[in-house]
């Protein structure tokens, strides 16, 4: 797993659940609110002789009933507020074409319209009011073909209030949106930093705990079986009595390039400790684990640390072993630290599995 993907993971993890929120309680409440309305407005108007009102209202509220259920049923699927967003479509030129109780349909477009805008996501929105809005303008200079009937100062009246009001919930939604995403930007550039090793920059154990592994038991069929990999350099002790802390640091730096030019995109590579490292592989069962840090450690012992004169070779000693469920992953990571000091007992520079 690169920088990028990372990065990815933690802003995936660092979803504003605030706006989730206030997106999914909005339209649980205008599901109810509306849906009641609209229903006692059918109720009222019932045996007034306008069938046409009553059923497109009654329709309206029947499938925004519908809607919030599901919503209710499955509240991580987005696909319920472009249904609402649907919804308001008709309702608004429904409104439009009947007139409403006495051609008073107009005034409640104000309230359906910001609807959309709210529940709707921001630029999707703005295609759902141009498409309502375009109807409706329609409908109102072709008044011949429609059953209410309004008198062109409250259509043009209604047609600029309108477009200031949306103009406004636009310019409104639009600066709430961006501040949101300064703040998102902010919190994850901090969540970065706090879940990288400033040296290696490798995901350090706080992601490994804090992110990866919950998103691992979220989602188990895409990472199990789940290979671990503990990883220590040999002898870093002696490097660092010899050479230095500073060219200790570079060693490390090395060392990480060498394990992450084996590994696959899926794969994370972490520092947990000053010479340790935790490698997990994911969807990796023990045997191609085996050969996955056999390849790292093939490659580690063939480029020795170079720099100036100094030319220092480097080994590592590895413990491997694999989680087949989630619930599991602490053995599977205590037994991959016993099988690495089983492989240091043994004469380092060697993988054990």
């Amino acid at each position: 797993m690169d920088h990028s993907s990372v990065r990815q993971l933690l802003r995936n993890s660092q979803q504003d659940e605030a706006e989730t929120k206030r997106r999914r309680l909005t339209l649980y409440f205008i599901s109810y609110v509306g849906g009641t309305i609209m229903a006692f407005m059918a109720w009222l108007n019932f045996g007034g002789g306008d069938t046409l009102l009553v059923g497109s209202l009654a329709a309206s509220a029947a499938v925004i009933y519908a809607n919030v259920a599901l919503s209710h049923a499955f509240p991580r699927n987005d696909t319920f507020y472009y249904i609402a967003g649907l919804i308001v479509v008709f309702t608004v030129n429904a409104l439009v074409y009947t007139g409403g109780l006495n051609n008073t349909g107009l005034y409640f477009i104000f309230p359906l319209i910001f609807i959309q805008i709210i529940v709707v996501r921001f630029k999707p929105a703005i295609l759902y009011v141009s498409v309502t809005l375009g109807i409706a303008i329609a409908l109102l200079f072709n008044q011949e073909h429609i059953v209410a009937e309004y008198p062109p100062e409250h259509v043009s009246r209604f047609l600029i209030a309108t477009l200031c009001f949306i103009c406004v919930a636009f310019i409104g939604e639009n600066f709430w949106h961006q501040s949101r995403k300064e703040m998102l930007k902010e919190n994850l550039e901090r969540m970065r930093q706090a879940n990288t090793d400033p040296l290696t920059k490798l995901p350090n154990r706080r992601f490994l705990d804090a992110v990866f592994f919950d998103r691992a038991m979220e989602d188990p069929v895409s990472y199990f079986p789940l290979s671990a990999v503990v990883v220590d350099i040999d002898h870093f002790k002696k490097i660092n009595d010899t050479y230095g802390h500073d060219v200790g640091d570079d060693v490390l730096i090395h060392f990480t390039q060498l394990m992450k030019e084996c590994v696959r995109n899926t794969d994370v590579v972490a520092r947990t400790g000053g010479e340790e490292f935790l490698i997990l592989f994911p969807h990796a069962t023990l045997s191609q684990a085996v050969k996955l840090a056999e390849k790292i450690r093939e490659n580690v012992e063939a480029n020795p640390f170079i720099q100036g004169d100094i030319n220092h070779p480097i080994t590592a000693s590895f413990g491997v072993a694999t989680a087949l469920t989630d619930s599991n992953i602490n053995a599977a990571l205590k037994q991959a630290d016993d099988k690495l000091y089983v492989a240091k007992k043994n004469g380092r520079n060697r993988v054990v599995e």
